[in-house]
């Protein structure tokens, strides 16, 4: 199977269901597949990973995307980038912090009870995936975004050359693309890959690591601008049952993106 943004034959991985691009070191679920994100995903599935469901983990959602902001507030201002898009805005979070600085708000959320969650707060969001909203975007030739956040999607979708396409078509030059995602440069990759393979979902249809987003990136026209750990687990790196090694981790994962989950931003640049 080749690459589908740069044709190279895809390398295949110890578990036949992976498969890695040898030059832009992405890697592919060839077993990839798609789930139906409706209520239950933000309940039962959600829950059996994160031990509670969607809503009732609102502390911990609203901690994030605080985090996700202060990251991102170097970059941007009300001002420069007024107009944001997330895309799978779930029920409003991080839209909701935005609004709060004063950004012009817009979510695409597949769901139709998060979407209607999330209007009812006030913040405007249309159901719809983002292929449907991408390409009807462009057929009507809208505004530009200045920013558009995706937020644990993009590795959800299977059509990564034409997502691409689509969101250098959608944001403006000097823009910006803020993704968190899962990281194959992260412990469990590295230092655990029968874990990784066994656990891996199998409505994962890829998976980045910042030097994946950079060269993936930069054929679309981005740059990437910042990466760094979003998920802080030290215990999963070698040693990291003692507590003075999860220390040494813990400093280093928030230095660096080598964690199992990475915030990343990037610049349209051309």
């Amino acid at each position: 199977m080749p690459c589908p943004f740069c044709s190279a034959q895809l390398a295949p991985l110890g578990d036949t269901r992976f498969a890695r691009c040898p030059a832009d070191r992405v890697i592919f679920n060839l077993a990839y597949k798609e789930t139906n994100y409706e209520h239950d995903y933000f309940d039962k599935e959600y829950k059996s990973q994160y031990g509670k469901s969607y809503m009732a983990d609102r502390q911990t959602i609203l901690a994030r995307n605080a985090m996700r902001y202060e990251r991102l507030k170097p970059f941007i201002s009300e001002a420069t980038h007024p107009q944001i898009l997330e895309i799978g805005s779930a029920a409003g979070y991080f839209l909701k912090i935005m609004n709060d600085e004063n950004f012009t708000v817009r979510g695409w959320e597949i769901s139709k009870t998060m979407a209607a969650y999330a209007n009812g707060r006030g913040l405007k969001t249309t159901r719809q995936d983002f292929l449907k909203g991408a390409r009807t975007h462009e057929k009507k030739k809208s505004a530009l975004f200045d920013v558009v956040a995706m937020f644990y999607v993009l590795e959800h979708l299977d059509q990564q050359a034409e997502v691409w396409h689509h969101l250098k078509r959608m944001i403006r030059r000097g823009g910006f693309l803020v993704l968190a995602l899962p990281s194959a440069s992260g412990p469990t990759f590295r230092f655990n890959r029968s874990e990784w393979y066994e656990t891996h979902p199998a409505d994962h249809a890829i998976d980045y690591a910042p030097v994946s987003l950079t060269r993936v990136g930069k054929r679309f026209g981005f740059t990437l601008r910042h990466a760094s750990s979003e998920g802080i687990h030290p215990q999963r790196f070698p040693l990291g049952r003692f507590e003075f090694m999860q220390r040494v981790y813990r400093r280093l994962l928030e230095k660096a993106p080598l964690s199992d989950t990475i915030f990343a931003i990037l610049e349209r640049t051309a």
